[in-house]
């Protein structure tokens, strides 16, 4: 029977536990609420020194739409940017990323740094992903091309008026064969008028899902619209941030030293420290909003880095065992989760979308590393050093910090993980936990993302 203090501190995880429940999409809506001011602060300063936030850099082929040239083209990166080979008819078109639709009445200057041969050019402009296509030449790619003044028409030669707004940008080309067309950059600019002043204030009292369906409402009214009275972000030196991870990376060192010196003599404070360490780089990447479209370098470094020290204890034998497959009686009970999870798309979701094969293999594979992380490793670290009801909370609540700024699928994580880190920690067995994660997963992903869960992404790829 539990003692009396085992009991006691059973209650007080249990009270935490429904304190962080309320407490995970406060500290969710404060993040994305950051992210749309500090976004807001960089769009100003770009509108002050004379460009926009639509502007791209190209150096390779994942800085374009689809990672490739539509048509007779091939993407070769450069030393000075992303060169476009001309092949079959020599006739293509090159994609401009829009991340949101951007106004073409108010920014109606293109200005595009490129090395041309010879050839044809013009533009390709849809002013909603659903309106028809129009089109305009170009008699070259020098100097700022004034999109208001140029000759548009539709897809059967008709004239048309300049398009007021674009969702989707695409320069084309006709060039001879063989011959390359370098990218350096590109960029949306306005001729003149007013910059955008203070941004308009973010609103309080929304979750994180709220706080982006209220901002792309204002972008629908207004595509040049910015959030927050944030000041112009502080240029940092080259390199700056690089500091916390080298920093991240001495002190993995220093755990590797140890944790060699110990030879498995681990104590309570080892373990507390070397979960912690662990933890940070993927924290670090995922929460600082380090994971988006262009991940941090310095960011994804230490992610890798804490991984690559909780394979380092688990291969030198300083985690307690595990294994894959547990008693098959007691195996079913985190499949448990699978059933609430339909029960729950049934009830709130909608008809079935289901992912492809190869994203849905990506859901497996990323929620078996998961589990394998924060159990097989952070879990047992945990549970050596402190008691079974502390380590359990704390365990899940790294697992709904690792899914930061998604407000509900960080609620949803916290009470899955709950349940399967006490179970985990009794039998020791992964498997059972990782495929109801996947299977959960998967379920979300077709039930549930676009619906009552915005999406099934984390970091700074929620904010899209």
């Amino acid at each position: 029977m539990p003692s009396r203090r085992y009991r006691l501190i059973a209650l007080a995880m249990a009270a935490l536990a429904i304190a962080a429940f309320f407490v995970l999409p406060l500290l969710a809506a404060r993040v994305v609420r950051g992210a749309l001011e500090t976004a807001g602060a960089d769009d100003r300063a770009a509108y002050e020194s004379g460009a926009s936030p639509w502007s791209w850099r190209f150096r390779s082929d994942d800085d374009v739409v689809a990672g490739k040239a539509f048509g007779g083209g091939r993407l070769v990166a450069g030393a000075h940017g992303l060169d476009v080979v001309a092949e079959g008819d020599g006739r293509g078109e090159i994609g401009f990323p829009l991340t949101r639709q951007a106004d073409l009445r108010r920014l109606n200057l293109l200005r595009i740094s490129a090395t041309a041969p010879a050839g044809a050019f013009g533009l390709s402009v849809r002013p909603t992903l659903a309106s028809p296509l129009v089109k305009a030449s170009l008699t070259s790619l020098d100097g700022p091309i004034p999109l208001d003044r140029l000759a548009w028409h539709d897809s059967v030669g008709h004239d048309v008026a300049p398009p007021e707004r674009a969702a989707m940008l695409r320069l084309a080309f006709t060039l001879p064969p063989g011959t390359t067309l370098t990218l350096h950059g590109a960029g949306l600019a306005r001729s003149g008028g007013l910059t955008p002043g203070t941004g308009m204030p973010v609103p309080s009292g929304l979750t994180a899902e709220g706080l982006l369906h209220w901002r792309d409402r204002q972008r629908v009214v207004d595509p040049l619209v910015t959030f927050g009275a944030r000041p112009a972000p502080v240029a940092r030196a080259a390199g700056w941030a690089w500091v916390p991870a080298t920093a991240y990376l001495l002190l993995l060192a220093g755990g590797v030293v140890a944790a060699q010196r110990r030879r498995g003599s681990a104590t309570r404070t080892s373990d507390l420290l070397d979960a912690g360490l662990i933890l940070l780089g993927p924290l670090w990447l995922i929460a600082g909003l380090g994971l988006g479209p262009h991940p941090d370098l310095a960011g994804v470094v230490m992610f890798a880095a804490g991984v690559a020290y909780g394979l380092f204890l688990t291969l030198s034998r300083a985690l307690p065992a595990w294994h894959w497959r547990g008693g098959w009686r007691m195996a079913g009970w985190p499949l448990l989760a699978i059933p609430v999870a339909l029960g729950i798309a049934v009830v709130a979701g909608h008809a079935p979308a289901w992912p492809s094969v190869a994203r849905a293999l990506l859901y497996i594979g990323w929620a078996f590393f998961q589990q394998w992380l924060m159990l097989a490793v952070v879990a047992s670290l945990l549970a050596r050093a402190l008691p079974r009801p502390a380590a359990v909370l704390l365990t899940a609540l790294a697992f709904a910090l690792l899914h930061t700024p998604n407000g509900l699928l960080m609620q949803l994580c916290f009470v899955a993980e709950l349940a399967w880190a006490w179970w985990y920690l009794h039998h020791r067995a992964l498997l059972p936990v990782a495929i109801a994660h996947a299977t959960c997963a998967v379920l979300m992903q077709a039930c549930m993302a676009g619906g009552i869960l915005r999406s099934l992404e984390v970091s700074a790829r929620f904010l899209s």
